[in-house]
């Protein structure tokens, strides 16, 4: 299995892909491209994916709703399989939500396109733990295991009428199953990595092998960085590859406590699992 990091914040000086406040991640394997998220562009998804000769994508999973990771989907939305069938969206209902960033007083749209017709698409909704293939499943049964890792409060989201602190009810996550342990690639981990990764792990009783995403640490505290870090330490898994939003500082802190096992994603970034 092989998965190619098609969209990050980052890109090599010397690459000739994109970057974009965004992420997009192909997992490639069993007869099938899946794709998590489809980065905030349809310019820069369309260049990247066809600079990597990717021309098929069977399914996507959209990890949440907001645009730097929904945007691109005008670029993929009538796209076909490797086996020819159009491909399948799998989204909560809560993606569609009206999200926004509210700082300074300023209220910001930062939602799904609102010109995508759902309709149009072939799509599954997602609102509970779902296996969608032998050894990959959608996964949002998230608790709050850790205990330091509070959901910025400048995030919101519509509900009657009222703009309330967004809970993200919509994130999901893909695990997939491995002889080696579960692989596990979040979007954005609004609701922590850390509670993520134990909430996984409890529930399919098996370690953790790989996490590969996006952290959301770029604005949190140092205390709460080393405190994730030190649980990734306890958690122990073999392949940390994080990117997006995880933040440079984070990155930093990851790199030289994990070394060799720490991998900084970047457009064009390729794991072997």
């Amino acid at each position: 299995m092989k998965i190619r990091c098609i969209v990050d914040n980052r890109a090599g000086l010397k690459s000739n892909l994109y970057a974009e406040h965004g992420f997009s991640l192909l997992v490639e394997g069993n007869d099938q491209n899946f794709m998590v998220d489809t980065g905030q562009t349809p310019l820069v998804l369309e260049h990247n994916l066809d600079s990597m000769g990717i021309t098929a994508v069977d399914g996507v999973l959209m990890s949440h709703g907001h645009n730097d990771h929904t945007g691109g989907i005008f670029a993929i939305k009538d796209t076909m399989g490797i086996n020819g069938v159009k491909t399948k969206f799998y989204m909560h209902p809560g993606v569609l939500g009206q999200k926004f960033a509210l700082l300074d007083g300023k209220q910001r749209y930062i939602g799904f396109p609102t010109s995508i017709d759902v309709e149009t698409l072939n799509l599954e909704w997602i609102s509970e733990n779902t296996r969608i293939s032998d050894d990959m499943w959608i996964f949002n049964q998230v608790e709050d295991h850790s205990g330091f890792e509070p959901i910025p409060e400048y995030l919101k989201v519509m509900e009657n009428g009222k703009c309330s602190p967004d809970k993200f009810k919509d994130e999901l996550n893909l695990v997939i199953k491995t002889e080696k342990g579960l692989v596990v690639i979040s979007g954005c981990a609004h609701k922590g990595i850390v509670n993520i990764l134990n909430s996984v792990s409890e529930y399919f009783q098996d370690d953790i092998y790989g996490v590969i995403g996006g952290s959301h640490l770029m604005d949190a505290p140092r205390e709460r960085i080393q405190k994730t870090v030190e649980s990734f330490k306890k958690l122990n898994p073999e392949i940390i590859a994080l990117g997006h939003c995880t933040g440079f500082d984070a990155l930093c802190l990851f790199k030289k406590e994990f070394g060799e096992k720490f991998i900084p994603l970047e457009s064009g970034a390729e794991l072997s699992i």
